[in-house]
């Protein structure tokens, strides 16, 4: 680790069209069960090991959703941490530096801020998000020899962007 493969936005970019495909034929309100049905997806849809460890993520992130018809900022801080967890037990070797480092700083961001207000809370995981990225080549000397950041966890910021530009209510252009 890391291989340098060259794929995974691609295979990241075909995991989130599995889920974005599956989504909009739902008409679910639901956030336990939007999010049960993204994992799902996410899990069918999964291309290499970025989509795995996104659907994983995304499983653990459902399970701590489960029964929950909205969600509040608390709900959605310890679901972040849910999916940080499984994702955690799914892999044999977590290494430093990565998307799930990226993924545990940004849970723990949104778990310990004081922000009651979804988009101001979303600011605040992005501007995170963003920072644990910029660090992944001190936690992995092959990015810094390389002067690059990790693929996968830039995708994982690239996403968090989109939902916040989402909210912001930006245009999105989505396949």
């Amino acid at each position: 680790f890391p291989v340098p493969d060259g794929d995974t936005g691609t295979n990241l970019s075909l995991t989130v069209q599995a889920i974005v495909d599956h989504l909009r034929q739902s008409t679910e309100r639901s956030v336990g069960v939007v999010a049960q049905e993204a994992a799902q997806a996410a899990v069918m849809g999964a291309r290499g090991n970025c989509g795995m460890m996104l659907s994983h993520f995304l499983l653990g992130f459902a399970q701590s959703l489960e029964g929950q018809t909205r969600m509040d900022a608390s709900s959605f801080g310890g679901a972040l941490e849910g999916g940080v967890q499984n994702l955690s037990e799914a892999l044999e070797a977590p290494v430093e530096g990565t998307i799930l480092t990226v993924m545990r700083d940004t849970a723990r961001a949104v778990s310990s801020a004081e922000i009651q207000d979804i988009a101001p809370l979303a600011e605040h995981m992005l501007d995170r998000a963003r920072d644990s990225l910029e660090r992944t080549p001190e936690l992995l000397p092959v990015l810094s020899a390389a002067g690059v950041v990790d693929a996968g966890a830039k995708g994982f910021v690239s996403l968090l962007e989109g939902a916040v530009m989402f909210l912001r209510g930006d245009p999105l252009s989505i396949g």
